[in-house]
């Protein structure tokens, strides 16, 4: 079965389908590398499923566009989930929604019930990549009501940086999709495949963000 979006690269009869929106997913694997190192100079529990879920997010997003079907883009968007619930998880537990001891079976229970509503999603043709804004929005809700709640003020440099370079990503995506910035022939660069690009960094700022939190953090 094929994908529910057709993106602007042509399919070639290949191993790798859309080369350009395939090894763009790349720069998760080095953004990942990155975070895995910091985290473990930094030392805080909290910040080490960053990298492993960067890896995770890529991976499965590269074997999507390399074979472009809708099997490998399940896959592809339970490595959004599996990035998404680190981030939310965690500001559970800023909240005080959560106890940092159900904060594993909080994490699973939401990936398993996100990935189940891809297939519904997918065969009653509602547009699944909604999912993914509307946990993204969740996430950002999140954080509003830590900072109305002066729950703490951390510096928001990084955050903001993160939001940046999603929002231009979403634009790149949806310049794509729409066919507005559409080569299907240029197998280097395609707007999804800016998408990549720019929302790895997105990941990496968020990091980068979270380690400024938890460094404000007194030990559990």
């Amino acid at each position: 079965m094929p994908p529910n979006v057709d993106w602007c690269e042509r399919e070639l009869c290949a191993w790798v389908t859309n080369p350009a929106n395939t090894w763009s997913n790349l720069a998760y694997f080095a953004f990942a590398m990155s975070m895995v190192l910091l985290s473990s100079r930094h030392g805080a529990r909290e910040l080490r499923l960053f990298g492993p879920a960067s890896f995770v997010s890529g991976a499965f997003s590269l074997i999507y566009h390399a074979s472009y079907t809708f099997l490998f883009q399940f896959f592809d968007f339970v490595g959004m989930f599996v990035f998404l619930f680190v981030p939310i998880t965690l500001n559970a537990i800023r909240l005080g929604q959560i106890s940092s001891e159900r904060q594993v079976w909080f994490y699973i229970i939401s990936v398993v019930a996100m990935s189940g509503l891809v297939p519904l999603g997918y065969f009653s043709g509602f547009p699944i990549q909604a999912i993914v804004f509307v946990l993204i929005l969740a996430l950002i809700g999140q954080e509003v009501a830590i900072n109305r709640r002066g729950i703490e003020s951390p510096d928001y440099r990084f955050y903001l940086v993160a939001i940046g370079l999603i929002s231009a990503a979403a634009i790149f995506s949806a310049l794509d999709v729409s066919r507005v910035f559409c080569d299907p022939d240029n197998h280097w660069i395609q707007g999804h495949a800016i998408w990549h690009v720019l929302s790895a960094a997105s990941v990496f700022a968020l990091f980068l963000f979270y380690r400024e939190v938890f460094s404000r953090r007194s030990p559990q």
